[in-house]
């Protein structure tokens, strides 16, 4: 497999975040190899490794812990190239995380995001798959905090959160998460993600026509080369990703999401070359290695975490996937 990449236009509305703060980003821009007309080619690619190291390194050197949110806030209609001009023609609010979650691997790899949609509200979650990117917070409270701010301006401001989530620990002040979203932020989470009530979803576009919304979603069908959309591993991967670890879904769950039977799902898995037991037993244990990393919790608390009933089993299990101890990882992770 390749190295991941992401759209060169994503870092763009970093770049010049970075300047409104009176900083030059011209010099971080160089350290990762990239020139300013990269930045305006609407069809350029970056390493995902860069973008992140980009933003973090951006945040230490504006010396704002909180950057990532300061860049979210500061989303509009071209932050996130045709993918913001998506979200904001939709008809409908439901209908707008439903493109962007579907079309973003367009012009993000190695990335897994879904929009869940139950009777009592949703939740849209978002996260980066390669356990080797050490640097992530500053993208993951960028990323939400932009759709939060696309969701609000394709509301006219209508919009409140019930609660926001983030893997990493807490760094800087809560009270400016809290004051961003309006609501509950936790941490050492099992995902990125927020929720939202019910009815919030069919509250219709205030911002572009929706005549644009087919439009922009060829031209994201035909930037990705997948006519058909995302393959069943990944959906079933996307949806085990957006449950709870202690509470991980079964495989009759994700058929009935999916809308097809247990044992047509099993087919479909195994002709992708794998299974709906290999794919639940890859998350716990990428989310394992990242709580070892990015959280201070006891090796005994991750195995619970992570849906182990106690840690002898869980040590083994994770010896065996990663070549290493837990500890071992935590200590040395792979680069």
């Amino acid at each position: 497999m390749g190295e991941a990449m992401i759209s060169a236009q994503f870092l763009r509305h970093v770049a010049n975040c970075m300047e409104l703060t009176g900083h030059p980003a011209a010099g971080l821009l160089d350290g990762i190899g990239v020139g300013r007309e990269l930045l305006d080619d609407p069809d350029g690619m970056i390493p995902l490794a860069s973008f992140l190291a980009f933003f973090e390194q951006a945040a230490n050197l504006v010396r704002n812990p909180h950057f990532g949110l300061h860049a979210g806030r500061l989303a509009g209609s071209d932050s996130l190239g045709p993918l913001s001009f998506l979200f904001l023609s939709a008809p409908t609010l439901r209908q707008a995380f439903l493109s962007f979650t579907r079309y973003l691997s367009a012009m993000q790899q190695a990335s897994t995001n879904q929009f869940v949609d139950g009777p009592g509200g949703a939740t849209f979650s978002y996260g980066v798959l390669d356990q080797s990117l050490p640097h992530r917070r500053q993208d993951a409270e960028y990323s939400l905090g932009a759709m939060f701010s696309l969701a609000r301006q394709f509301t006219g401001g209508e919009i409140e959160l019930r609660e926001v989530r983030f893997e990493h620990e807490r760094v800087g002040d809560y009270a400016r998460y809290r004051e961003y979203f309006g609501c509950d932020v936790f941490f050492e989470q099992d995902c990125n993600a927020f929720s939202i009530d019910a009815h919030y979803l069919d509250l219709p576009g205030r911002v572009l026509s929706s005549s644009l919304h087919p439009i922009l979603e060829d031209h994201l069908r035909r930037k990705a080369g997948d006519p058909g959309g995302l393959t069943y591993a990944d959906r079933v991967t996307a949806y085990i990703a957006a449950r709870p670890l202690d509470d991980p879904p079964s495989i009759a769950d994700a058929a009935a999401h999916l809308g097809l039977s247990v044992p047509t799902l099993g087919r479909r898995l195994r002709a992708a070359g794998t299974t709906w037991r290999e794919l639940l037993h890859e998350h716990r244990m990428v989310a394992a290695a990242r709580l070892l990393r990015d959280s201070r919790r006891s090796i005994s608390a991750i195995a619970l975490a992570v849906g182990f009933s106690e840690s002898a089993s869980f040590i083994r299990s994770f010896s065996r996937h990663f070549g290493q101890s837990p500890h071992r990882f935590r200590i040395t992770p792979p680069r």
